[in-house]
């Protein structure tokens, strides 16, 4: 007598192997419903009770996804920092000077990472990421830098930019700006001042005109200061 073997439909097929249906675009819906709660309240607020309800899941589902919170909220980090580029694409589009350019990339991007700043705090802790994540942070921060120089290219090419100038150190020269802005200079400056700030400097400088420095030489200074 031979017995034979039933095949599950695809539609019950277990996939999981624990005994229950896989669900559709899990991992999807968890990134999203963390994403919302991240961007609503600090990390340290957000409960994974929380994101399992907005998810429609059990908490052990999440768990089974990402390891810890801090894996959770690195994904989402990460997937919005994809999305970020793809903003800043857009928004280029509609820039008509290099000023214009540099402008809208520092305010997108500062605007981002103003309210993730736990995220870089974990990427500086060994133990807090895997190393995946870490290399997929890097691939898009690269694609970032990769983005800025583009446009610095283009603008020696539009005589914009002086021309002579590496734009790959120049671009990670911005990137390390915005970077010290949104570690130490959050409490006293709003995002937009940051913006005017970031890309003066970037694309001015500091240093007055040296016809400027001239007319206040020595003697001009010591008659201005007997005033």
């Amino acid at each position: 007598m031979t017995v034979k073997r039933q095949m599950a439909s695809p539609a019950v097929r277990r996939k999981d192997g624990r005994g229950r249906p896989a669900t559709p675009f899990l991992r999807e819906r968890i990134l999203q419903s963390a994403a919302e709660l991240f961007a609503e309240r600090e990390f340290e607020l957000v409960l994974i009770d929380e994101v399992a309800a907005r998810a429609g899941v059990g908490k052990g589902s999440v768990y089974r996804q990402f390891r810890s919170k801090e894996e959770l909220y690195a994904a989402a980090v990460i997937g919005g920092f994809a999305e970020l580029q793809r903003e800043i694409r857009v928004a280029l589009a509609g820039c008509n000077s290099v000023r214009e350019q540099i402008a809208t990339i520092v305010r997108h991007a500062l605007i981002f990472f103003r309210s993730r700043r736990p995220f870089f705090a974990m990427l500086r802790d060994p133990q807090a990421l895997p190393p995946s994540q870490e290399r997929q942070f890097r691939d898009q921060r690269n694609e970032l830098s990769r983005l800025i120089s583009g446009v610095l290219d283009e603008g020696v090419k539009r005589g914009a930019v002086k021309p002579g100038i590496d734009t790959r150190i120049a671009a990670e020269s911005l990137l390390g700006m915005m970077r010290g802005i949104n570690r130490h200079g959050r409490d006293y400056s709003t995002a937009d001042r940051a913006v005017d700030i970031v890309t003066s400097i970037f694309l001015d400088g500091y240093a007055a005109p040296a016809d400027t420095e001239t007319q206040r030489g020595p003697h001009a200074r010591s008659v201005a200061a007997r005033r």
